[in-house]
């Protein structure tokens, strides 16, 4: 565990500081491999040899892509360094959205997302942190330094990148909503901000085609800050649902419930955590959500077609929807793990985190804070890169428009509100719960998570392919019903109806290559022979 950790640490550093694309695919495979083998690494866990196979192979088709579209880069300016590459010229096309296919792969991007809801949950939390946190936040880096840094001119590019970035949004949010397991749950919120940094960038490639310095350097700005501000607080959240793992045995918000008095310090980082996710002023989600917000508001303000102006929009629309569902999200993660009653005997005993685990949580939880106030400090570290794309001379505090005394006005109506509400408690009142002469209710009558999240299934169980299941057992089952049991099941379009197939395809594929395996040594010079000629003849060709 160890060694892999160190070795994952240092590749994703490598990666960063790679000057030419040779050891960029190197550190990139060292990362990718050890980070499997993290995810794999507790043999307790039976669904990790599964993860870590669905994982490698999401990392081998990206790995896969960046080489091509690398020998590609090549074959057209000679050189292996990223300072040479240059991607303005229409043959570049081809490799800037191979490029692009490769990290939108290893970012989590949708549709090619369906690794992270496996890998997190299966991964120990403090490598969930950082994976979610941090290395799919390389494959951003990347994004930025060879498509956005590289000159990039291309409108459908820049089209399909908003597209791609805002389908995540909503499909990581709307999918978050109805899982039960919490790491399950904070893994599909990485798509959804990954959705929101992917827009960004597009964003402001689509600044670079129409030359708008403005929508440039904001939409950058947007994609930067929010890379940071989202490794911050999905480190916390995934170290706090390690924390409830760790204390309580298990993830499933079935089965947790009043923590908040047994785990104080873990619900206080949490709730920070989900504030700042859930882009809730003064914590840095906010601000940096704001910004892009700013970046569809310039788009769709500016001399641009009415297409474009249409398509800012709606981004806009489906925006606020993802941040009204990312509320209702956090409320019922927040809710049934922390508040109410203990709906087991472990929930009921868990002890505190140690030390260790709390501390790491309370500096995340104060970064969080920091930078959300500190946005005019932020922007004067980002605005020299993000006006060096066009060479422009945008000031992003004006552009940003929120000054700092709006800020102080909301910390302070914060800290009122939380006197008033938490500290300055009203004498409790105690009354007799409406009970249907049943006695005293048990916790299990409590909200849970799948009668929380319930009805908004209902509005869009269409794309979540919802459905239940009703039994009533009874000989009067109409008046007095014996038994009832209802079952609820959501399944994903993409991995029923697009991946299974392929998958599907693909072992029938396999299984019918088999038959070449035959053990000897014989057919097996035959077949190097007869891929040498292939290889020489289309090398003699090309």
């Amino acid at each position: 565990y160890w060694t892999c950790l160190f070795l994952f640490m240092i590749s994703m550093a490598q990666v960063v500081l790679s000057a030419n694309a040779l050891t960029f695919l190197v550190f990139w495979e060292l990362m990718s491999l050890s980070s499997a083998a993290l995810v794999a690494c507790d043999p307790s866990n039976k669904q990790a040899p599964r993860a870590a196979l669905i994982y490698l192979g999401a990392t081998r088709i990206a790995t896969s892509a960046l080489a091509g579209a690398f020998l590609w880069l090549y074959s057209l300016t000679a050189s292996w360094d990223f300072s040479a590459w240059t991607m303005s010229t229409p043959a570049f096309a081809g490799p800037a959205c191979l490029v692009f296919f490769g990290l939108a792969i290893k970012a989590g991007v949708w549709p090619f997302h369906l690794w992270l809801p496996y890998a997190h949950p299966a991964a120990p939390s403090p490598v969930s942190a950082l994976m979610s946190g941090v290395m799919i936040k390389v494959a951003i880096y990347a994004l930025i330094r060879l498509i956005v840094f590289g000159g990039t001119d291309f409108e459908t590019l820049a089209y399909v990148v908003c597209f791609l970035g805002t389908v995540s949004t909503f499909w990581g949010v709307l999918f978050a909503l109805i899982q039960h397991d919490l790491k399950r749950l904070l893994a599909y919120h990485s798509i959804e901000n990954i959705g929101l940094i992917v827009m960004g960038i597009g964003l402001c490639l689509y600044g670079m085609h129409t030359h708008l310095p403005g929508l440039v350097a904001v939409g950058l700005a947007a994609a930067i800050f929010h890379s940071v501000n989202h490794g911050l607080f999905k480190s916390l959240l995934f170290l706090g649902a390690g924390a409830v793992d760790c204390q309580v045995g298990t993830r499933d918000l079935g089965h947790l419930g009043g923590l908040v008095g047994k785990m104080p310090w873990t619900a206080a980082c949490f709730l920070i955590g989900s504030a700042a996710i859930c882009s809730l002023p003064p914590l840095n989600g906010f601000a940096s959500k704001w910004l892009l917000y700013q970046g569809l508001f310039t788009a769709s303000d500016s001399t641009t077609p009415l297409i474009a102006r249409a398509t800012a929009m709606a981004c806009i629309g489906i925006l606020a929807l993802v941040g009204g569902l990312a509320v209702a999200c956090f409320t019922k993660a927040y809710g049934v793990t922390f508040l109410g009653r203990a709906r087991t005997h472990a929930s009921a005993k868990a002890p505190e985190a140690s030390r260790g685990m709390i501390a790491g949580q309370v500096l995340l939880a104060a970064c969080c804070c920091v930078l959300g106030l500190a946005v005019a400090q932020v922007l004067q570290v980002l605005e020299p890169l993000c006006n060096r794309v066009m060479s422009s001379q945008v000031n992003l505090a004006t552009v940003y428009i929120l000054p700092q005394w709006a800020f102080a006005v909301i910390l302070a109506l914060s800290v009122a509100l939380f006197y008033f509400f938490i500290l300055h408690r009203q004498p409790t009142r105690a009354t007799i719960t409406w009970e249907c002469g049943y006695g005293e209710l048990p916790a299990r009558s409590q909200v849970t998570a799948a009668s929380f999240a319930q009805p908004i299934e209902q509005i869009f169980a269409p794309v979540l392919q919802y459905e239940t299941a009703l039994q009533i057992a009874g000989a009067d089952r109409r008046h007095f019903p014996d038994k009832v049991k209802v079952e609820e099941k959501a399944t994903s379009f993409l991995e029923s109806r697009v991946y299974g197939p392929i998958i599907w395809l693909i072992d029938w594929v396999a299984r019918r290559f088999t038959k070449i395996q035959t053990g000897s040594i014989h057919f097996y010079l035959l077949y190097m022979l007869a891929t040498l000629v292939v290889l020489m003849f289309i090398g003699t060709k090309l």
